[in-house]
């Protein structure tokens, strides 16, 4: 099948799960002008959330008391008004699942990773086929699905007349909702980019940071989809996934050239320029978050805050690794990119 081929048929894939999603949802819209009047959540909800809604597992646990306590009187969220669209899809109801997977990632890759230097395991010097093809697929299964997330959250953006910033939520906006949603679950996925690092023993990637962004962002991204995953967070959403296809095209690169020094050299020389880039878009998040700050009306209580504060971690993170690898380089630095953001 050649690479249009495949696109197309992902493409139409992905649509088809977004547009199931938002009519087993039950959610009609009547939009005039472009602007939707009305909206209806059937009894029945989603074909698959009426499942999850049961009290084994949707009841508020103990952990789920603490999670919306937290976010609730430290952060300042209203969490009493969760989007129609995505409160009833999984791994969005309730904080468990997804801090609970956040938990078990911190655990297997901290046991992982000790057990790899108690061993004394070295990087490998050539992965065997199924770990080349495992690189292969993981990495270019990410590149075709940014692609997918970022040309639909801006077709969507487009299709709604959306500004750059200050766009408010809007729960008639079903399709966007979906592929925010989609973006979300994305990032759970992203765990196994550890997975693949530990599996190939290259303990120097796991970084602080690291795992400080991929725990982080998954949770980020839970408080999103389940209060506004509409209106400005398009942008934040559409922007990371279209790095995001550069960043696993270029991980795509590298996994086939492998250690092959002068064909790195020739093909990968713009790992700084894609760092630059990821950096760039912690000052628009940044940016965003300013703007926030000015029109809160757009946005649920105190979100630019945190959007701000978080943004602007990420961006003191990177620019220190910038500076180590570009900048004062150590020796045990490579000319790769920073894999996290």
């Amino acid at each position: 099948m050649g690479s249009g081929a495949a696109m197309t048929a992902f493409s139409e894939a992905g649509d088809w799960l977004v547009d199931k999603a938002a009519r087993d949802m039950g959610l009609q819209t009547t939009c005039v002008g472009g602007n939707a009047h009305n909206l209806t959540l059937d009894s029945a909800t989603s074909s698959f959330g009426s499942n999850l809604k049961s009290p084994s597992l949707w009841s508020i646990t103990m952990l789920d008391s603490t999670v919306h306590k937290i976010l609730e009187h430290y952060v300042g969220l209203d969490l009493s008004k969760p989007s129609a669209i995505t409160v009833d899809l999984p791994l969005v109801r309730s904080p468990t699942p997804v801090v609970l997977a956040i938990i078990g990632y911190i655990v297997v890759v901290l046991l992982w990773s000790s057990h790899i230097k108690r061993a004394g395991l070295k990087p490998r010097l050539q992965d065997p086929v199924w770990l080349q093809t495992l690189v292969i697929v993981h990495n270019c299964f990410l590149c075709f699905l940014s692609f997918y997330m970022g040309w639909g959250i801006i077709t969507e953006a487009r299709h709604h007349r959306y500004s750059f910033w200050g766009n408010a939520g809007n729960d008639g906006h079903v399709k966007m909702g979906s592929y925010i949603y989609i973006f979300y679950v994305s990032k759970l996925y992203e765990f196994m980019d550890t997975i693949v690092m530990l599996l190939r023993r290259n303990l120097r990637q796991i970084t602080f940071l690291h795992l400080y962004h991929h725990a982080s962002i998954s949770f980020i991204w839970w408080i999103i989809s389940y209060l506004f995953p509409t209106g400005d967070a398009y942008f934040s959403a559409a922007l990371n996934s279209w790095i995001h296809v550069v960043m696993y095209l270029y991980y795509l690169l590298a996994a086939t050239i492998a250690k092959d020094e002068k064909r790195r050299r020739k093909y990968l020389f713009w790992g700084k320029y894609l760092t630059m880039f990821q950096m760039l878009q912690f000052v628009s998040f940044i940016g965003q978050g300013i703007h926030g700050l000015f029109y809160p009306s757009t946005y649920p209580k105190n979100m630019p805050r945190m959007l701000f504060l978080y943004s602007l971690s990420l961006l003191l993170f990177f620019s220190n690794f910038f500076i180590s690898k570009y900048i004062r380089p150590s020796p045990k630095l490579q000319s790769k990119p920073l894999k996290s953001e």
